[in-house]
C-alpha cells in the first residue's frame, strides 16, 4: 500500500501539470527535487484527489483477508489501515525507457485494527481467539521498483498501466500487538501468548504479514491505475 502510495506521488513529481500547486516538477536526474517534492505530495495524495479519482489512502479499508496454514487458521475482518500520510521518503530514482521504472525508499509508521479469528499454533503455542485487536509499529522500511507499460486509452492517447512490482520492508522498530479475548477473555491462558508477542514480534509478523500486504498493495494498485486512466503518458513525463 505504502509503495504505490508513493509510487503515484512520484508520478505528480515528474509531471508538467501546473495544476496541481504543491509539485515542483523535476528533471528525472534531480534526486534532491523528486524527494523534497515527493515528500511534500504524500499527505495530499493519501487524502485523496476526488478530480483523478484516486481514493483516500490513509486509513486504507480492508474488508477481510486470510493466511489459513496447516498448523495455524488466521484471519483478519474489517481492517483499517492508518499511516500513509506519514510516510517519509529516503529515496528515489527514475528509470527511463520503454518500460519506466521508479525505485524508493521509504519510512512508515503504521496502525491496523480491526477483528481477528485465530485457532491452532502460534509458533510453538495452541491458541484461539476472535475479538479486536491493534497492530502498531512507528517504523517499518520499505523498499520498491514498480514497473509499467503504454496502452492506448478510450481518448485514443497513450497511458500508463502498473503492471508490476517488486519489494522487500524491514521491521526497524518494534511491532506491537492488542489481541482482544484470547481464550475467550481468559487472562491465565492467554498470558503465555501474549509473551510470545512480546519477545517473536519480528518473527510472527514476518511468516503473517503477507497477505495484510497484498491486500494493501492491492488498493493501492487500483488508486494508481484509476489516475493513469484519466491522465496521458505525455503529462506524466519531462521531455
Amino acid at each position: 500500500m505504502l509503495r504505490i502510495v508513493l509510487y503515484l506521488v512520484c508520478c505528480f513529481v515528474l509531471s508538467n501539470a501546473a495544476t496541481v500547486s504543491y509539485i515542483t516538477p523535476c528533471k528525472p536526474d534531480d534526486k534532491p527535487c523528486m524527494i523534497a517534492s515527493a515528500q511534500a505530495a504524500i499527505p495530499h495524495v493519501a487524502n485523496g484527489i476526488p478530480e483523478f479519482h484516486v481514493p483516500v489512502l490513509d486509513p486504507i479499508s480492508i474488508e477481510s483477508v486470510r493466511n489459513d496454514g496447516k498448523d495455524l487458521q488466521l484471519g483478519f475482518r474489517n481492517l483499517q489501515v492508518y499511516g500513509t500520510s506519514k510516510c517519509k521518503v529516503i529515496d528515489l530514482t527514475r528509470g527511463l525507457g520503454s518500460k519506466p521504472t521508479i525505485s524508493m525508499t521509504v519510512e512508515c509508521p503504521l496502525r491496523s485494527v480491526g477483528q481477528y479469528d485465530l485457532k491452532g499454533k502460534l509458533l510453538f503455542i495452541e491458541a484461539f481467539g476472535d475479538g479486536d485487536f491493534e497492530i502498531k509499529t512507528n517504523k517499518v522500511r520499505i523498499d520498491v521498483m514498480t514497473r509499467t507499460k503504454e496502452i492506448e486509452g478510450a481518448d485514443g492517447k497513450k497511458h500508463w498501466k502498473v503492471t508490476g512490482f517488486d519489494y522487500t520492508y524491514d521491521l526497524v522498530e518494534k511491532v506491537d500487538f492488542r489481541l482482544e479475548n484470547l481464550f475467550g477473555g481468559d487472562e491465565t491462558r492467554a498470558k503465555p501468548i501474549l509473551e510470545v508477542l512480546e519477545h517473536s514480534w519480528k518473527e510472527i509478523v514476518t511468516e503473517l504479514g503477507g497477505p495484510i500486504i497484498h491486500e494493501l498493495l492491492s488498493k493501492a494498485i487500483q488508486a494508481v491505475n484509476k489516475f493513469f486512466y484519466v491522465v496521458p503518458a505525455d503529462n506524466l513525463e519531462i521531455a
